[in-house]
């Protein structure tokens, strides 16, 4: 954890010039490589992951931390030796129960705060009369709560939990994260990109473009420190 944790800085830096030196020898590199022992992802933004967690399968490189390098169709090694661009693959989402359910879900580059294509750009007034009752109307935790109708207690029972987003699966932001206030915040997974790094996520209760107190909204977060999931 700590390796992951390292190099979490010099992808920052990474970022913002990708043909940039990164600090230990290694080097922005669209797509992935292996550089040090390290198994790195560059995405075409110029944002640059590696971690030390990983393992070849029958000449595939695996990472065994898919929340910060993904596997989205997994590289194989003659790939990675030539820095190539990631493998195409599908965006995966789960559309049940949204006020939106477009199926463009991404436009362009994203960003933390770009505003979502189509519909998910818009803000909407709930009626809780429409889902399953539970408490707290209007505050962040109620939305993904009655998302899941057949789950009860779904916050604090004990449900499977993990780094890695999933479609439909409930986030769970820490303290001043990525927009979160400083009691912590919840949202719902409506489709996570090819890479598994970026995602839109419904919620409620998030105060930006409108949106807040009863109402649900779209934006852009992504995988990193302070973000986990409820399956």
């Amino acid at each position: 954890m700590t390796g992951v944790l390292g190099i979490a800085v010099i992808a920052a830096q990474v970022s913002a010039s990708p043909t940039a030196s990164a600090a230990g020898g290694l080097r922005y590199q669209r797509g992935y490589s292996v550089q040090q022992g390290w198994l790195c992802y560059g995405w075409s933004n110029g944002a640059y992951h590696c971690t030390h967690h990983w393992h070849r399968s029958g000449g595939t490189l695996v990472s065994d931390n898919p929340a910060w390098v993904p596997n989205a169709g997994r590289a194989t090694a003659a790939a990675a030796s030539r820095g190539a661009p990631a493998p195409s693959a599908q965006v995966s989402a789960n559309t049940s129960g949204e006020p939106c359910r477009s199926g463009q879900f991404f436009s362009g580059a994203n960003s933390q705060w770009q505003t979502p294509p189509s519909c998910y750009a818009g803000i909407y007034w709930i009626n809780p009369a429409n889902y399953v009752y539970r408490p707290s109307f209007g505050w962040c935790n109620w939305w993904p709560e009655v998302m899941n109708p057949g789950r009860p207690n779904l916050l604090w029972g004990g449900y499977p939990r993990g780094a890695a987003p999933r479609a439909g699966a409930t986030v769970v932001f820490a303290p001043g994260v990525q927009g979160a206030s400083s009691a912590g915040h919840y949202a719902r997974v409506v489709a996570v990109a090819p890479g598994g790094y970026w995602m839109l996520v419904s919620e409620m209760n998030f105060w930006w473009r409108g949106g807040g107190f009863a109402r649900v909204s779209y934006r852009y977060i992504h995988t990193g420190s302070g973000i986990s999931f409820i399956y």
